[in-house]
């Protein structure tokens, strides 16, 4: 008798505790899809302050993997084209925001994956520029948390460009 009470009592204990890692994940994915919101929001809204503050360093892997379609079209006029590109070599994240032109970086099938300190986001997007779709793919980001909450410490994504361009720039 007194061990299956114990029994009772211990599937109980791991039954809520459970619950309570449960809750804080879901607290953690909310925390993060605000980044995600705010990353999408201040390319449109073009806050180069706030897109800054996303990140963890101004010097972070910002790496492209291109498509074999993409890449085929580039190399019969360019035949060294590259296959990836670290676009962090080339300056802060902030530079990817056009003065000029406006933008927007639209996601969906967002899956999110975090255990409070380190988070990692996997969707798919479309790049639009002036309203007209200019490359799509996948796209995934590293987070670490620190005293000021969630950062963005990496950028990895792949890009095809829609048709019309790779034909208007071949």
């Amino acid at each position: 008798m007194k061990l299956s009470r114990l029994s009772i009592a211990f599937i109980a204990m791991i039954l809520s505790s459970s619950s309570v890692a449960n809750d804080n994940v879901d607290v953690y994915k909310k925390e993060i899809e605000t980044v995600i919101e705010t990353f999408r929001l201040a390319i449109i809204n073009k806050d180069k302050e706030t897109f800054k503050s996303l990140f963890y360093s101004e010097s972070i892997p910002w790496i492209a993997v291109f498509s074999d379609e993409m890449v085929n079209a580039k190399r019969k006029v360019k035949p060294d084209f590259p296959r990836t590109v670290n676009f962090g070599r080339f300056g802060p994240p902030v530079k990817m925001i056009s003065d000029r032109d406006k933008q927007e970086e639209k996601m969906w099938n967002i899956k999110i994956e975090s255990d409070g300190y380190l988070g990692s986001v996997h969707f798919n997007y479309s790049d639009h520029r002036n309203g007209i779709k200019k490359a799509f793919g996948t796209e995934a980001w590293d987070l670490i948390k620190d005293e000021s909450g969630w950062k963005i410490v990496s950028v990895m994504y792949t890009v095809t460009e829609t048709p019309q361009i790779i034909d208007s720039k071949s």
